[in-house]
């Protein structure tokens, strides 16, 4: 008799892994086209990193979600922690919480990158 173990986990795995990789245009940063950021979906130790410590009026956390999630094409970070405060006093807020919205989102309108 053999003994086959189910790996109940292997669905939820297979799922993480076929999530798709939005792209988000910001004609507003110039940032269209190839030039357009890149965000790959929040696994919880990311989502952790960032909300950790925020409180309900800090807006920086969005800033932070950009920094955390915002990839080019070829995968490389677009920002950095450096990019912070140039965000907080050089950015639009309007944008940066449109952007981080767009990145937290799961709706199904924003166009993705198929998984190669």
């Amino acid at each position: 008799m053999t003994s086959d173990k189910i790996d109940f986990f292997e669905g939820v795995k297979s799922h993480f892994e076929a999530l798709e990789t939005k792209i988000i245009e910001v004609p507003e940063w110039g940032l269209v086209g190839d030039k357009a950021i890149y965000s790959k979906p929040f696994n919880m130790l990311e989502k952790s990193k960032i909300f950790k410590g925020a409180s309900d009026n800090d807006l920086s956390v969005l800033i932070d979600v950009i920094i955390e999630k915002s990839l080019k094409k070829d995968g490389e970070k677009m920002f950095n922690m450096e990019h912070k405060l140039k965000f907080k006093v050089k950015a639009d807020t309007d944008i940066i919480a449109r952007v981080s919205n767009a990145i937290m989102s799961t709706d199904e309108e924003i166009p993705a990158l198929k998984k190669k």
